[in-house]
């Protein structure tokens, strides 16, 4: 294979279409993140080609643009395996390889890790790629902000799509643009020019309108702002033309102190369906390559979440959705639609999202916060000082809670219960099946003084008819069996359902409780209910340390009530990325392996 430092520009042009068409026939089967990686094809290999890599260290904010960096360091043979189990990772990750500097999952976090590997490593060059959306991330703004004397060696490379997740939302450049684009404005300026074009100092004033628009469009640049922290700046420049980002990465490199260079790049080049819908590109499930169309799916829990909020807005004007950066991703894409006014996407930024709805719960208006529970964790301090303190009923609606599959341990929800058990004021519920999610939404939709979590999977709804209504603070008996409880929360009381069959085989005749209220719990079925059983298992997709079950096993404590309870959760806080059906498996969530958790506990108290 020749190297890509000694490539001529056909060749370079053959090597990057050759690597187009591997990430769309790879992804096209294992899903993935195509639409960033084929608009950053050009731009990797321009940074490989100048720099020394793992010498010089590249850092991906966030590692799902990172595809074409793993072919271009020794992965390319075993690309295929890519988001499989014991495959390539869905991300950056150093135990992946040595020319991964960081991982890097979550945006928001990469020119922080960059400053830190600078200071630690003033022999090489850092270079860290940022999207335009992650870089308006509060945390990024705090690290450009503290370059200084640690950030000499750093180059933070904007790779500048014009696309997060969804469209980006609330940067100053689209302020700036929509104000310069709007007719209001265009007619002002018309206007005024037609006037004083009269005059005979028209010209002279017409020159100073069009310094005073450019001060303000300059000033509010990228090239003002990263000059005024300390930058050197280079751009905008060509993010498809290979031989102009390499003059610029040139000069990068042989400057002395950092470096801020604005990429322009295309998002899904090279595959039309995926420029098209870029949107629906950034992370796709396997599709068909001819026609781009993906597999149809049953009917999923952010579906249900969707479509039950339009319900209730449609009969309550205070009701307002937020999200950071993921309105179809979170079900809201009809809501959208129906009420333009009434949701707002605050961009990556989870704490800001939290404290903006609060601000919205105090003002009298009912907020529904709707994040992946991994991007949550990022407004922990907010949960505590914002919504908390303040008793303020703010409705946070925490989708992909648990085991996520192929996007891998940067992205699992198995922390949200345990965050949401320690902090006072909410009321935490897991559904057990998609029209639970609708009767919690409807009992809890005008709670005044509390806030409510909700939790649900990446998953398909279980249908499944629970005996009686929901009720807060109550579980539902769904079977009577004798000696053995199996109390299932969330996505584990269809897991309990599938083996019931079964353990009975095994003569575990079990009585089966679907536990949708995790805090409060069911006092009542606890102090009149464990008394009967001998073995009593609670069963969580979430990690094991300050769970459901913790819970439960804090109130027998309390209130003196001898019982062992066996809590079968999440026990490796590290679960790697694959196919969500193993990975339950491997975690003995699922099947075979649930038995035999079940039947082994049962045994070894026998």
């Amino acid at each position: 294979m020749i190297d890509i430092k000694k490539m001529n520009s056909k060749e370079l042009e053959e090597k990057a279409r050759k690597i187009r068409e591997l990430l769309i026939t790879t992804v096209s089967r294992t899903g993935g993140h195509l639409a960033p990686n084929l608009g950053v094809v050009e731009l990797t290999l321009a940074i490989h080609r100048v720099f020394d890599s793992p010498k010089d260290k590249i850092v991906f904010d966030v590692g799902h643009q990172s595809y074409v960096h793993k072919l271009l360091t020794g992965r390319e043979e075993r690309f295929p395996t890519l988001r499989q189990r014991f495959g390539i990772g869905p991300f950056a990750d150093p135990s992946e390889s040595e020319h991964d500097a960081f991982i890097s999952g979550h945006a928001g976090t990469g020119i922080s890790a960059a400053l830190g590997i600078a200071k630690a490593r003033s022999d090489s060059k850092v270079i860290v790629v940022i999207g335009d959306a992650s870089i308006g991330n509060g945390h990024s703004m705090e690290a450009l902000n503290n370059i200084g004397e640690d950030g000499k060696n750093i180059i933070v490379i904007l790779n500048d799509n014009e696309m997060s997740i969804g469209r980006n939302v609330g940067t100053l450049s689209n302020f700036l643009s929509k104000l310069m684009s709007s007719t209001t404005y265009k007619g002002l300026r018309r206007d005024i020019r037609g006037i004083i074009n009269k005059g005979k100092i028209g010209g002279k004033i017409t020159s100073t309108l069009e310094r005073a628009e450019n001060s303000v469009k300059q000033f509010l640049s990228p090239l003002s702002i990263s000059e005024l922290l300390g930058f050197k700046f280079y751009g905008s420049v060509d993010g498809h033309n290979l031989q102009e980002l390499e003059d610029y990465l040139i000069k990068a490199k042989n400057e002395e102190g950092p470096c801020f260079i604005h990429v322009k790049t295309q998002k899904g080049k090279g595959y039309i369906f995926a420029e098209e819908d870029s949107e629906k590109f950034h992370g796709v499930s396997p599709f068909n390559l001819e026609t781009g169309q993906t597999g149809k799916n049953k009917e999923s829990y952010s579906s249900i979440y969707g479509k039950k909020i339009c319900e209730l807005a449609e009969k309550d004007d205070n009701i307002i959705a937020i999200s950071g950066a993921m309105i179809k991703g979170v079900g809201l894409g009809e809501f959208e639609k129906k009420y333009p006014d009434r949701i707002k996407d605050v961009g990556i930024a989870e704490g800001h999202g939290v404290t903006y709805s609060a601000g919205l719960a105090i003002s009298g208006k009912k907020p529904y916060l709707t994040l992946y529970s991994t991007f949550m964790q990022r407004g922990f301090s907010q949960l505590i000082h914002d919504i908390s303190l303040q008793k303020l009923p703010v409705k946070l609606m925490i989708d992909r809670a648990g085991i996520v599959g192929e996007d891998g341990k940067t992205h699992n929800g198995i922390y949200d219960i345990g965050m949401f058990l320690t902090v006072p004021n909410f009321i935490v519920f897991a559904p057990t099946t998609g029209k639970e999610l609708t009767e919690i939404m409807e009992k809890t939709k005008n709670i005044e003084k509390s806030a409510v979590m909700i939790r649900y999977p990446r998953e398909v709804a279980y249908e499944y008819e629970l005996p009686g209504e929901f009720e807060i603070g109550k579980w539902r008996e769904v079977k009577k069996g004798e000696k053995t409880l199996l109390i299932s929360t969330g996505s584990m009381f269809q897991e309990v359902i599938d083996i019931e069959k079964k353990l009975i085989e095994y003569g575990i005749n079990a009585t089966i409780v679907s536990a949708a209220s995790i805090k409060p719990l069911d006092e009542k079925y606890i102090v009149e209910e464990f008394k009967k059983y001998d073995n009593i298992f609670v069963l969580e997709e979430g990690y094991k340390i300050n769970s459901f079950g913790s819970s439960i096993i804090e109130y027998l404590n309390e209130n003196r009530i001898l019982k062992k309870i066996n809590k079968l959760s999440i026990e490796n806080p590290s679960i790697p990325h694959g196919k969500r059906d193993i990975l339950m498996k491997e975690l003995g969530l699922r099947g075979d392996k649930l038995i035999e958790r079940i039947k082994g506990s049962i045994d070894a108290q026998q």
